[in-house]
């Protein structure tokens, strides 16, 4: 069983070769950044963050594969004992690349590339045309690389989003949802509402399994979650075995500056300290941004009383981004708006999808079953 705060999203540079118009670091602006050096980063991130429990880290930027020490921070990490994944925009990902990636880290890698539409949609949003993604995945199958799909959520793909979960489907791929929210650009009619959550993209996330589950309203009975997982959610107050909902308390972010937030999306918004001044134990466990996000008792509206408080927990960021204060009741959340037998109808949904990405979790080493 995995320990609070199992994952960490590093974004290691802000620098990138893509001018995404909605990049969520702000690194389409075609400016030269300084990264933190290898040694730095090590220092500070990787050897604490492992002694902490962190087991999973996802290396970002930016485009990571630009930093030149790339293949040293991926050795060291390695070494130390992380499950490593990068999430890339791919343009880096050549043959030799990939050859050299091998050699550092064996089949310790899951790489993580982005669509957000099978049409000519996708290049408005991620600068490229899904046929050139379809390639570097067929690349990828060369090499045996295990690859994840990440799919950002916005009102731009309500219409097309249920093509697109099908078509990763196919492809026998997993994916991970990203809600769009306007971290680096002014554009918030962007973001996804109630209305379309409830009537475009929940219906289809609901369906799959094969990807983490970590979107919200996330409807599991809370004591469906505690006889397989074994944990007492009253007492530990975030689901970690395995992590569903809100990953907020299990998950947590650093950005190319070292400022630790408790999920990307904050990221340049959010902070509970700067990990180059303040040691990442005392961020993670001391500081009261921190310890009160991960103490679901703090949590406000809706959202602070809701039966589905400890296994979902709304999503902090939209909380965040529509009002201001990551505590409030998630203003996307339409559970509100049902009747008792459309929520009974989604738990069933909901627990069954739950069970089988029980199993998954399982095999990836991320779940212990409850004794």
């Amino acid at each position: 069983m995995l320990g609070r705060y199992h994952t960490l999203y590093f974004e290691s540079t802000r620098n990138c070769n893509f001018k995404c118009r909605y990049c969520s670091s702000g690194s389409n602006k075609g400016i030269k950044y300084k990264d933190v050096s290898h040694d730095v980063i090590t220092k500070h991130v990787l050897e604490p963050a492992y002694e902490l429990g962190t087991r999973f880290i996802d290396f970002s930027g930016g485009e990571f594969l630009l930093r030149k020490d790339y293949p040293e921070l991926l050795k060291t990490a390695h070494s130390i004992g992380f499950k490593i994944g990068i999430a890339s925009n791919g343009s880096m990902l050549s043959k030799k690349t990939l050859e050299k990636i091998k050699t550092l880290v064996g089949d310790n890698l899951i790489i993580s590339l982005g669509v957000n539409a099978f049409d000519l949609s996708n290049k408005e949003t991620r600068d490229v045309e899904t046929a050139y993604t379809l390639r570097i995945l067929e690349r990828l199958k060369m090499f045996n690389m295990r690859v994840n799909i990440s799919v950002t959520l916005g009102d731009f793909n309500k219409l097309s989003i249920a093509t697109t979960l099908k078509n990763i489907r196919e492809l026998h791929l997993p994916f991970n949802r990203i809600p769009f929210v306007p971290r680096s650009c002014n554009a918030h009619h962007l973001m996804f509402t109630k209305e379309s959550l409830r009537r475009y993209f929940h219906p289809e996330l609901v369906k799959y399994f094969n990807g983490q589950v970590s979107y919200t309203p996330y409807m599991l009975p809370t004591e469906v979650y505690e006889k397989v997982s074994g944990q007492s959610l009253k007492e530990e107050q975030i689901p970690v075995n395995p992590s569903v909902g809100c990953w907020v308390g299990a998950y947590y972010a650093i950005n190319p500056e070292g400022e630790v937030s408790p999920c990307p999306m904050f990221l340049d918004h959010v902070s509970g300290g700067n990990v180059y001044k303040t040691s990442l134990r005392k961020i993670l466990f001391e500081s009261e941004l921190f310890n009160k996000i991960s103490d679901r008792n703090n949590l406000e509206g809706a959202c602070g009383h809701c039966k589905y408080t400890h296994t979902c927990g709304g999503c902090r960021v939209m909380s965040y981004y529509y009002t201001g204060n990551v505590f409030a009741e998630d203003p996307t959340c339409f559970l509100k708006d049902l009747n008792e037998n459309e929520i009974k109808a989604i738990e069933e949904e909901t627990i069954k999808s739950f069970m089988n990405y029980k199993r998954m979790a399982f095999y990836g080493k991320i779940f212990s079953p409850a004794k």
